[in-house]
């Protein structure tokens, strides 16, 4: 450990003064997207074409009427700016709409039905404005259930399952074609070896590396109130990304959730949040024995619930949604075993983000989850970041309370195009 941690603090000086001289030498993202695979999306690798979409994946607020797939324009030019200006039904109720993602070519949209085990695939070609509902693809035949994160990867979409079909773990990977059909699941549904729980992915394909997280199993994230004591993981597990084999399991504190390498192909760390730990780990490729080594470099405090995290794009700031107390914050991680905090700003509910090419805007949504959601109005925020810290957008308010005709609608993941 002394060794590992000796290691630690030679990396980070390094890290801080690599970044001081040269962040403007730092890649930039080819696209807007946490895969790494999406290569679709138009504006390519300049990190300054501006994005003019913004999609939101929402759950009807009561749960009664259709989910959809919610289109805002951020155009700062446009009259509508900040406005929705539509919404792709889904044509059923009750999925929990949560988590969703591109296919890799970005001229598709796939959701998760987090309750229903439905995917649901959406076209952009024809009007990127008024996305069309393609199919809807039952995942009980694969064995697992509970869709969580979505993620491109080359010929489709891997989906981080939470559990089985009819409730508990073991969890899994299941991974899907353009058009919805099954190619493969590992572990395969009823096999040993397959992780307990489930919750995000990311892959560093440089390093043949994946990373996974843990939450809960399906019939957990319904429960009234948030999971019951006990129900959630803590398990991260380290894949060989080629073969799909695990390679290392690590427990870190409860529920640890958002999974975010650094960006660049060179980049051998990220972090992870633990949204019931109430904390934030950062985690290096170790050569001495080919291990990944994960740190605790941020206590958020009791009862934050960290929902999400984002890492600018030239890896110098990650910032933070903390749930539960109702905060956005920024963090200089010019040196990332020791996160400074520059600033702080206060919001209901905060819960997932996603940042620009530039890194000069993060879009906030509200909506963790039906069980847990409360008594809140629905709610989105554009905030102008860098430097110098966060500042609100006062121009930006999509109306999630009044525009659908079914009533509220909770506003959960999101997606950018230019």
């Amino acid at each position: 450990m002394r060794q590992h941690r000796s290691r630690a603090l030679v990396v980070s000086a390094a890290i801080t003064l690599l970044l001081g001289l040269a962040s403007a030498t730092l890649p930039h993202p080819a696209t807007a997207d946490e895969s790494v695979f999406v290569t679709g999306l138009e504006g390519g690798a300049d990190p300054s074409a501006q994005e003019t979409i913004l999609y939101v994946w929402t759950r009807d607020a009561d749960g009664k009427e259709t989910d959809a797939l919610t289109v805002v324009d951020v155009d700062p030019e446009s009259p509508s700016f900040g406005k929705i200006l539509y919404m792709a039904p889904t044509g059923s109720s009750a999925n929990e709409a949560h988590h969703f993602g591109y296919t890799a070519s970005a001229n598709r949209i796939f959701g998760g039905g987090l309750f229903s085990n439905k995917l649901f695939i959406y076209d952009l070609e024809a009007d990127p404005r008024r996305p069309q509902l393609l199919r809807v693809v039952d995942l009980d035949a694969t064995g697992y259930s509970g869709p969580h994160a979505l993620y491109a990867v080359p010929g489709g979409v891997m989906l981080a399952m939470l559990g089985g079909v009819g409730g508990g773990g073991p969890a899994g990977l299941v991974q899907v074609d353009d058009d919805g059909q099954f190619v493969a699941a590992w572990p395969q549904a009823g096999h040993a070896g397959a992780p307990d729980f489930m919750d995000d992915v990311g892959v560093k394909p440089k390093m043949n590396r994946m990373i996974t997280s843990a939450w809960v199993h399906p019939e957990h994230a319904k429960h009234a109130g948030g999971p019951p004591p006990g129900s959630e993981g803590n398990e991260v597990v380290v894949w060989d990304w080629q073969n799909k084999k695990i390679l290392q399991v690590e427990r870190l504190d409860v529920a640890p959730a958002a999974v975010r390498w650094l960006h660049g192909d060179e980049a051998r760390g990220g972090f992870i949040n633990c949204l019931t730990g109430n904390s934030v780990w950062y985690w290096e490729d170790d050569d001495s024995d080919g291990r990944i080594a994960f740190h605790r470099v941020i206590e958020t405090g009791e009862e934050t619930g960290p929902a999400d995290l984002r890492i600018s794009y030239d890896n110098r700031f990650l910032y933070v949604s903390l749930w539960a107390s109702g905060a956005v914050q920024q963090y200089d991680i010019s040196d990332p075993f020791q996160p400074k905090l520059i600033d702080g700003i206060q919001l209901p509910q905060p819960n997932m983000m996603k940042l620009s090419p530039d890194s000069k805007r993060l879009y906030v949504s509200n909506s963790l989850l039906s069980a847990v959601d409360g008594d809140v109005r629905f709610e989105a925020w554009l905030l102008h970041v860098g430097p110098d810290g966060m500042r609100i957008d006062p121009r930006f308010h999509p109306d999630f309370d009044g525009y659908s005709p079914n009533g509220p609608a909770g506003p959960h993941d999101m997606l950018l195009k230019r």
